[in-house]
């Protein structure tokens, strides 16, 4: 099935909206509001477009705490008093009484390993009264996974973190997606009800002209006193319609004003008016190609696509963790000694190397908690994969749904518009008779309320056609470029 499209958008600079601060209902906003307006004002203002940014900046502040794995990392020892081989450096030396002073600087590497660089400085007394002896320790130590949490595998929260900020700017995206359609809809709604007021207000004008006019002829003589009654009754129910239309408008425009405003009583007091109602645009559309447009411009069916790509994140971890631990630790050093600070640290530079490597190994017996994560890891790629065929299934048919739509108010407004002209002619035509004396002031009046019937039904179906035209593009993900918004 093709249908032809054309929609022609207003130009939005959305990145200098959102960089304003937000304004309250008494800041300085046009009298009168038309939809590219209030499009801004709803990007700038919507308290639910300002919250999921937030969000969206908690996801980038929390990625770039995970980015702190590649930070190096400093650390400095003293020690005083009976001393003994703990690890880097100051291990060379022997059980005794002193002190000992290290340095090093450790830095993790793609592998998944650390290497350490480490440096230490001793002195040690000498039990049987002689002077004191100094040692100068300097060296290299890698420690590295060979089976569990090897390479990539112990740096997938790092790859979780970054989908998940990718994900919340999805998210930011799929709600500046919902706030430009409800304001298209909250917009088409309002102008609606002004125009609808506006048609019941001629309403009133022209019976209240058919009163006067009747009036006329039944002092002349040359109708019945009953026409006048009859007039000025359907007079007070217009009257009473005119009044009834003006309160619907200032509610919807009050529900508007609330849309954009950031604060509560004040709004009730901001005087606005909203502007004419858009034109409507010829509308066309391809599905299939909408359907692959749809798949790579939803944020929804992105963030999809994201949620599989951590779950294969986590399954490998899983995987990994699943592993026995096969660690090795490897050191390379030299250790001097000395009757002082100084000679010791001289004679590294011609000290022996000494190279230390061990192999450490570990499985838990059964290893059940291993195995049942890495079975859940497995099954939940398997439901994030049904779940983004799921969502396909639906934008098909959402797609498909809305194009009908469509064209189902495009036939109303044609049918609607057909009757306000068949009305327009038949009111001129009573009127005529009207003044030849062969018809009466009743049936005039009832080509009148014919009449603004049928102008109502086809602003209703300008306004349904138009807000048929936003949900397909929200449904397509086309919205923000329809409207000319660059996030």
């Amino acid at each position: 099935m093709t249908r032809n499209f054309t929609f022609r958008p207003s130009t939005l600079l959305l990145s200098l909206i959102l960089a304003l601060p937000p304004l309250r209902a008494a800041d300085n906003v046009p009298e009168e509001i038309d939809l590219p307006d209030l499009i801004a004002l709803a990007l700038q203002r919507d308290f639910q477009i300002r919250i999921v940014q937030l969000d969206k900046d908690v996801s980038a502040q929390n990625l770039r705490s995970t980015r702190g794995y590649w930070d190096p990392a400093i650390g400095a020892t003293h020690s005083d008093g009976a001393l003994g081989g703990g690890g880097g450096a100051s291990s060379s030396f022997n059980s005794q009484e002193g002190e000992v002073s290290s340095a090093s600087i450790s830095q993790n590497i793609p592998t998944g390993g650390r290497l350490t660089l480490d440096a230490a400085t001793g002195r040690f007394e000498n039990n049987f009264g002689g002077p004191d002896t100094h040692a100068a320790n300097a060296g290299i130590a890698l420690y590295q996974p060979l089976l569990k949490n090897f390479g990539a595998n112990s740096r997938s929260f790092i790859k979780i973190a970054q989908r998940s900020y990718q994900q919340s700017e999805q998210s930011f995206r799929l709600q500046a997606i919902t706030t430009v359609t409800n304001a298209i809809t909250l917009y088409n709604q309002t102008a609606l009800r002004k125009d609808s007021l506006r048609v019941a207000e001629q309403s009133r004008q022209l019976a209240s002209q058919l009163v006067a006019d009747t009036r006329k002829r039944a002092e002349l003589g040359t109708i019945e006193a009953r026409g006048v009654e009859v007039a000025e009754t359907r007079l007070a129910q217009r009257e009473a319609n005119v009044v009834l239309q003006r309160r619907l408008y200032l509610d919807t425009l009050n529900e508007l004003k609330r849309f954009v405003s950031n604060e509560a009583l004040p709004l009730l007091d901001w005087q606005v008016e909203i502007g004419a109602m858009p034109a409507p645009q010829d509308w066309s559309g391809n599905l299939s190609q909408d359907f692959e447009y749809a798949l790579q411009n939803r944020p929804d069916y992105q963030q999809a696509l994201l949620e599989i790509e951590k779950a294969v994140i986590n399954e490998q971890t899983a995987n990994s963790g699943a592993l026995p631990s096969l660690d090795l630790n490897a050191r390379y050093f030299r250790t001097s000694f000395g009757d002082s600070f100084t000679s010791s640290y001289k004679g590294l530079s011609s000290a022996e190397t000494d190279l230390f490597v061990g192999v450490t190994f570990s499985r838990p017996l059964l290893n059940r908690s291993a195995g049942a994560d890495r079975a859940a890891a497995r099954l939940l790629k398997d439901r994030a994969h049904l779940v983004r065929q799921q969502l396909q299934q639906a934008i098909a048919i959402q797609l498909d749904n809305a194009a009908r739509r469509i064209e189902s108010e495009a036939q109303s407004r044609e049918l609607a518009r057909q009757g306000r002209e068949f009305a327009e002619r038949s009111l001129e035509a009573e009127e005529r008779k009207l003044n030849l004396g062969q018809s009466t002031t009743f049936f005039v009046l009832e080509a009148q309320e014919d009449l603004t019937a049928a102008q109502v039904s086809e602003l209703e179906s300008i306004a349904n056609y138009n807000i048929a035209v936003a949900r397909y593009h929200q449904v397509k993900g086309s919205t923000l470029q329809s409207q000319g918004i660059d996030l």
